[in-house]
C-alpha cells in the first residue's frame, strides 16, 4: 500500500490525521443535522431519565454518545461501555465500583448520580440490564443512555422498557445533501480537493449513509493525491464509483465482516480507547 510505503496521502495536504475518519470525531465535536437529539439528551440527562438513541449503523449515534461524554464528564460522573464487548454478562454493579478504584473494589463502595452511556444495545439481553433499574432507583445511577439500531428489537428487561416509554426514544433523522455537504466541509475546511456536487454524488451512492460518504470521501481523495492531482473530477468519479466497482466492493465488504471476529478486533480496540472515560481526565 502506498501508506505504507511513504507519506499518508492526507499528510502530503497538511492533516495530521485522516479528515475522513469513521471514528467519532477524534478531532472535530460537531453533530451535523442531529443538533436538536442532542439539545434534548443534554436536557434529559440531568432530569434523570433513561433515553433509547435509536439509528442505522454510521448516522451518527456513537458521535452524540462522544458529545454526551465531554460535556457531562466531571470527576468520575460518567460511564460508558461498548455491548458489543459482552462476552456473557454486563455487570453494572462492578462498573459502578471500579469508578472508586482500588478503594473502591476494595470496601465495595457504590458511588451516586452516575450517567450510564451504553453504545451497541442492540447486543444486550434481559438479564444484562436487569440490574440497571435496580441501581437506577437506588440513585446510584441518574441517568441512562443507551443507543442502538432498532429499538423495537433490542432486548432490554421490561422495567427499563417502562421507564423509556414512547417519549424516551429518539431517533435519528436521515441528513440531507446540503448537510451532507457541511459534514465533508467540516472534515476538509477550506480544502476544495472535492466540489460539492461530486460530494452529493458520493453520499447518494453512500445510499445517504454519513459514514459510508466518509469512506467514499477518502478513498476519492486518496486517488487523487496519490496519483498527484489536485481535485477530484468526473473522470475520477467514473474511474472509481462505477456501478461494477461498487457492487465489487460491496462483497468485498461482506465477506470481510463475516470473517472478522465479532469481539476484539483492531478497528474495535482503537474505537474504544477513543471512548474511555478516565478519573483523571474527568
Amino acid at each position: 500500500m502506498a501508506e505504507e510505503n511513504g507519506e499518508l496521502w492526507y499528510r502530503k495536504i497538511g492533516f495530521y490525521n485522516n479528515p475522513f475518519s469513521i471514528k467519532p470525531a477524534p478531532y472535530d465535536f460537531r453533530v451535523i443535522g442531529q443538533e436538536e437529539i442532542l439539545d434534548e439528551l443534554t436536557y434529559k440527562i440531568p432530569a434523570g431519565t433513561i433515553t433509547f438513541l435509536e439509528g442505522p449503523l454510521g448516522t451518527g449515534k456513537s458521535t452524540i454518545i462522544k458529545h454526551l461524554i465531554h460535556k457531562f464528564k466531571g470527576k468520575g460522573q460518567v460511564i460508558f461501555f461498548s455491548c458489543n464487548r459482552i462476552d456473557n454478562e454486563l455487570n453494572i454493579e462492578e462498573m459502578l465500583i471500579n469508578k472508586y478504584g482500588f478503594w473502591g473494589r476494595l470496601m465495595s463502595k457504590h458511588p451516586k448520580n452516575m450517567i450510564l452511556l451504553l453504545d451497541e444495545a442492540q447486543e444486550l439481553t434481559p438479564e444484562n440490564t436487569e440490574r440497571i433499574k435496580y441501581f437506577f432507583d437506588a440513585g446510584n445511577i441518574k441517568s441512562v443512555v443507551f443507543a442502538g439500531t432498532d429499538y423495537e428489537k433490542v432486548k432490554l428487561h421490561e422495567s427499563i422498557k417502562e421507564r423509556i416509554g414512547q417519549d424516551g426514544v429518539l431517533r435519528i433523522r436521515q441528513i440531507d445533501e446540503d448537510e451532507a455537504v457541511t459534514l465533508v466541509r467540516s472534515r476538509l475546511g477550506n480544502m476544495n480537493i472535492i466540489n460539492n456536487e461530486h460530494i452529493k454524488k458520493l453520499f447518494r451512492l453512500a445510499n445517504k449513509n454519513p459514514r459510508r460518504l466518509l469512506q467514499r470521501c477518502d478513498k476519492a481523495c486518496r486517488y487523487v493525491i496519490e496519483n498527484g492531482g489536485r481535485e477530484f473530477s468526473e473522470e475520477h468519479f467514473k474511474k472509481l464509483f462505477s456501478e461494477a466497482k461498487e457492487e465489487k466492493e460491496i462483497k468485498k465488504n461482506k465477506k470481510v465482516i463475516l470473517k472478522t471476529p465479532k469481539k476484539f478486533n483492531k478497528e474495535e480496540e482503537d474505537e474504544e480507547a477513543l471512548f474511555d472515560v478516565d478519573d483523571d481526565e474527568s
